[in-house]
């Protein structure tokens, strides 16, 4: 079938090109016209397979519609899950979306901030590795529209979406404490990472609330480049002693999977003592040993409200906003 045209398009809809126009960019109700006129056009370009020419639609409104996706590992479900919901919401809203991975480098976080704005995305959303608000600053482009997700200084000008980290920590400690155990170990990731910093907090508070003393020996903080090898390190160090714990909270599901690991290969008389708990699920969690009872992030809500407050900024440059969900715990 040959393309058509807006020239055809608005000769059978017996509109001006113009209208067409307005119509085919989402513009209808701002210029009055009547929804019975919008749907025409629309029929009729979607019954002749109209593809708009997004080069010429961009020059003309100085717009892209295309946004930016920025995380420090797509690999990682969660972050897949958060990139599959905001594809689906952004092209609800007429973008695309480019998608990277920063690997928790910050130079390179900056570098593709930068190739993003070259490629003149209208914005970004952005789960950052920078270790402190002014890092973040002078990484950030000020003249991009940006919101924060998953690692958010709420001290920022930024808009952001959040969750509850600190009380959810809390609530998974209190799973576990509740099952009896109370020699809990904790493995985190980059401690100052804010999402981080709250979660070891809440994990902190709930052994407070329960009359249970913070021990630093059983707290680890794992580099994520080498985490296979430092996980191996941590359970041979605390396996074997007296006072081993009985259970074990991660600030993340990734964290997790590789402690699972590591007990049915290499500490296997633990697997039936051991419970775990950790940040965001995954399906083998329902049948894994030891078992992993899990914090499930919203993550449709988390791509929804990114992917809105991200529109409005670019369409209405709005001032910040920003947001905490909740989440909810699967008890294992």
């Amino acid at each position: 079938m040959a393309k058509i045209s807006i020239k055809k398009i608005a000769e059978l809809a017996e509109v001006s090109k113009t209208a067409v126009s307005f119509v085919l960019n989402g513009r209808g109700d701002e210029k009055n016209i009547s929804k019975a006129t919008q749907d025409k056009i629309t029929a009729i370009a979607k019954e002749n397979q109209y593809q708009a020419n997004h080069i010429a639609r961009s020059l003309s409104i100085g717009k892209s519609f295309t946004i930016g996706f920025i995380v420090p590992d797509i690999s990682n479900p969660f972050y897949g899950k958060i990139a599959r919901h905001i594809e689906q919401f952004a092209e609800d809203k007429g973008y695309s979306v480019m998608v990277a991975s920063t690997n928790e480098d910050l130079k390179k976080e900056k570098k593709i901030i930068d190739q993003f704005k070259a490629r003149q995305v209208d914005g970004i959303i952005l789960a950052s590795s920078a270790p402190n608000l002014s890092t973040l600053n002078i990484t950030l482009n000020k003249n991009l529209p940006t919101v924060l997700f998953d690692r958010v200084f709420k001290d920022s000008s930024q808009s952001f979406v959040d969750i509850n980290n600190e009380e959810a920590a809390m609530q998974l400690t209190e799973t576990l404490i509740n099952k009896g155990h109370s020699r809990i170990a904790f493995f985190s990731t980059t401690s100052y990472l804010p999402n981080i910093s709250d979660r070891t907090r809440g994990y902190k508070a709930a052994l407070e609330k329960n009359g249970i003393t913070y021990d630093s020996k059983i707290h680890f903080e794992i580099d994520f480049k080498n985490k296979k090898e430092e996980i191996v390190n941590a359970f041979s160090s605390i396996m074997n002693t007296e006072d081993c714990p009985t259970a074990i909270l991660f600030v993340n599901n990734v964290l997790a999977s590789e402690a699972l690991w590591c007990v049915n290969t290499s500490f296997t008389p633990y697997k039936d003592q051991l419970s775990f708990a950790c940040f965001d699920n995954l399906d083998l969690f329902d049948y894994s040993l030891p078992k992993v009872s899990s914090v499930i992030q919203p993550s449709e809500e988390i791509a929804n409200q990114s992917v809105f407050m991200l529109c409005k900024q670019i369409e209405d440059t709005i001032g910040k906003e920003g947001i905490q969900l909740k989440t909810k715990i699967i008890n294992r």
